[in-house]
């Protein structure tokens, strides 16, 4: 999202905010409607403080649940942005190379569904000091062989990553599902 946006989400969720605020506070009686310059909103905010208690108490609830979303809105918008995380490659005295994790994880995923029997693989990628940790999520064909598959997965993943990116894998997870196809046939050798 552009900066711009950004700025016009956050003033608007900031009028919100004290909006919600301020009607709370007439609500509840703890300030009168004239507290705004101008009487912008006076006639409003004299319509909430003479609402029977009934009104009352869904006014303030209202505001209450605008006021925390706002919040919440502000918070997203003023906090900044998660950036991928970027795993070192190389360094050298003309500059370093890193790749994302994200990369390693569209690596890992194509590399996993080159396989027989392997579709729809979900993987994620942490680093940990005695290398990268790779968990990997693939649906396979019903009447795979589980353990085979396992073994070709891992010992794939774990050299083709250490290949293409010279980074060391310390450890494959591999999380196996049968993929449902309820007419398809049982993969038979």
């Amino acid at each position: 999202m552009s900066i711009f946006n950004r700025f016009v989400v956050a003033i608007v969720a900031l009028a919100l905010l004290v909006a919600a605020v301020i009607t709370c506070l007439v609500a509840a009686g703890v300030s009168t409607p004239d507290i705004l310059p101008y009487r912008w909103v006076e006639s409003q905010l004299q319509a909430v403080a003479d609402a029977p208690v009934s009104v009352v108490a869904g006014i303030m609830v209202v505001s209450i649940i605008i006021a925390l979303t706002m919040i919440a809105i502000l918070s997203f918008e003023l906090l900044p942005s998660h950036k991928p995380v970027a795993l070192l490659i190389n360094t050298t005295d003309n500059g370093i190379t890193t790749i994302d994790a994200s990369s390693i994880c569209v690596l890992t995923e194509h590399t996993s569904a080159a396989l027989h029997n392997v579709h729809d693989v979900k993987s994620r990628v942490t680093e940990k000091k005695e290398g990268l940790h790779i968990s990997c999520r693939p649906s396979v064909t019903l009447g795979s062989n589980l353990l085979e598959l396992e073994t070709e997965l891992r010992r794939t993943i774990k050299e083709t990553v250490e290949e293409l990116t010279g980074l060391s894998v310390a450890q494959v997870d591999i999380k196996l599902k049968y993929e449902s196809g309820g007419s398809k046939r049982l993969a038979v050798r």
